[in-house]
């Protein structure tokens, strides 16, 4: 009878160590613009060198799923390139920022157009506006594209929110399911016009690159320093999310994303939080 229980205690012990393991270890969903442009764009490689501590895997399905994943259990550290809701954090959600980054509107560089009011925006990408005559451009249809309306991406939320205000997007757009190529297929299309972060711009291949330009936004650009003082319209918080109190080596990660080392990394695409 002591023998069972004896056994009983060590299958316990045994099963409570592998449970804390998994949730100690590194794995990432989320934000595919933190995803991209800062944990592949060097943080994960500089980190695993400098402590030893490896990720089990980085995906990039969007902000939402990547916060369910947390929530599930699937990972232990999610990336939102948005605020977290009021009942996100009802759930224990902790959000920590890294970063600040920019919606930029990219149309290509033929295109006369330099400015667009929010106004104007919102007339685009609600499908009111349907020709770029009617915003000093040329006599051409607007063509504009998005990510996948289905998905809710926080890209096109955050963007719906602020420069729409919450109205819908117009029907008919072309849907493209990485942001990145939503730049590209504006490199290729005189008449297109998209709203992408600033910081994917640099995983770009440099020909395309430079068939696009950013247009400002009721006169202000996605400047680093406007984007810092909230000047420019279109500007959003990058978030490491845990599920309560970063600890381990999440917390090892998060630690070294706000190092001097971290936030130089940070700021190769988008605006650190500390200088």
């Amino acid at each position: 009878m002591l023998n069972k229980i004896w056994l009983a205690v060590v299958i316990f012990m045994v099963t409570l160590a592998g449970a804390s393991f998994a949730t100690d270890e590194l794995s990432y969903s989320g934000s595919s613009t933190i995803g991209m442009s800062v944990l592949d764009a060097g943080a994960v490689k500089a980190f695993e060198q400098k402590t030893g501590i490896k990720f089990k895997s980085v995906e990039q399905p969007g902000s939402g799923k990547g916060i369910q994943a947390l929530l599930d259990g699937k990972v232990t550290l999610a990336g939102a390139s948005r605020t977290l809701k009021s009942e996100e954090k009802a759930k224990k959600l902790l959000g920590t920022a890294i970063g600040y980054d920019a919606i930029a509107v990219f149309v290509h560089k033929n295109n006369p157009v330099n400015n667009l009011t929010k106004e104007q925006i919102k007339g685009i990408f609600t499908g009111k506006i349907k020709n770029w005559k009617e915003v000093g451009g040329k006599d051409a249809p607007i063509q504009p594209n998005t990510e996948i309306a289905g998905e809710k991406r926080a890209t096109m939320m955050a963007f719906q929110e602020m420069a729409m205000d919450n109205a819908s997007y117009g029907s008919g757009f072309k849907e493209i399911d990485f942001p990145r190529d939503q730049i590209v297929d504006v490199a290729k299309n005189e008449n297109s016009i998209c709203s992408v972060s600033f910081g994917l711009l640099a995983a770009v291949s440099g020909d395309l690159r430079g068939n696009v330009k950013t247009v400002t936004v009721n006169g202000i650009a996605p400047s680093a320093a406007n984007i810092q003082s909230g000047a420019y319209l279109i500007s959003r918080p990058l978030l490491l999310v845990t599920l309560g109190l970063p600890k381990g080596d999440v917390k090892s990660f998060i630690d070294f994303m706000l190092s001097p080392e971290g936030q130089k990394i940070v700021g190769i695409n988008f605006v650190p939080v500390k200088k």
